[in-house]
């Protein structure tokens, strides 16, 4: 064991920073990631892919990218989602070796009801937050833009902006 004079200071940033954004990762990923399973076979890193496919990510690079994950994990959830019938991946006419992918009505149908339950499992700590919400989701989207690792989701109708009252 270390004695007191050689502790890390946990209290001092970026430690406190990193901490309070673990725990919050870690107190809402595992409920969002059970409900969804539960409730419609996906889970955390599917349903997210399935929001990127809906707003416009149109070939799995461009997944991989947006998501800052590895292209063969974006093969798998997209396999995960092909045999949900959530999505098609079809040829690019102008490219052979690209695929194009895009949301099924069944697809859109299921990522509704997934995000009604991704708002259902996130609303009361969000609400109790009230409105620093808005500042504090605006300053994590510039963080990540600032250290490079992927763009916000983009904003379109498939990405309503949420407000606490709404389930």
């Amino acid at each position: 064991m270390l004695d007191d004079h050689h502790l890390p200071d946990l209290s001092v940033q970026p430690l406190r920073f990193l901490n309070a954004y673990w725990t919050l990762w870690q107190a809402l990923a595992q409920p969002v990631d059970s409900a969804l399973a539960r409730r419609h076979s996906l889970d955390l890193r599917a349903f997210i892919a399935l929001s990127y496919v809906q707003g416009g990510a149109t070939s799995p690079g461009e997944l991989a990218d947006a998501m800052s994950i590895p292209r063969y994990e974006v093969s798998r959830t997209l396999d995960r989602l092909s045999h949900l019938g959530a999505i098609t991946r079809l040829s690019d006419p102008a490219n052979a070796r690209r695929r194009l992918l895009s949301a099924t009505p069944s697809g859109q149908a299921l990522w509704n009801a997934a995000l009604a339950t991704v708002q259902a499992v996130t609303q009361p700590p969000l609400h109790a937050l009230g409105t620093p919400l808005e500042a504090l989701t605006s300053h994590l989207e510039r963080l990540a833009t600032l250290v490079g690792h992927g763009d916000p989701l983009p904003r379109s109708p498939h990405f309503p902006t949420i407000s606490p009252e709404q389930p």
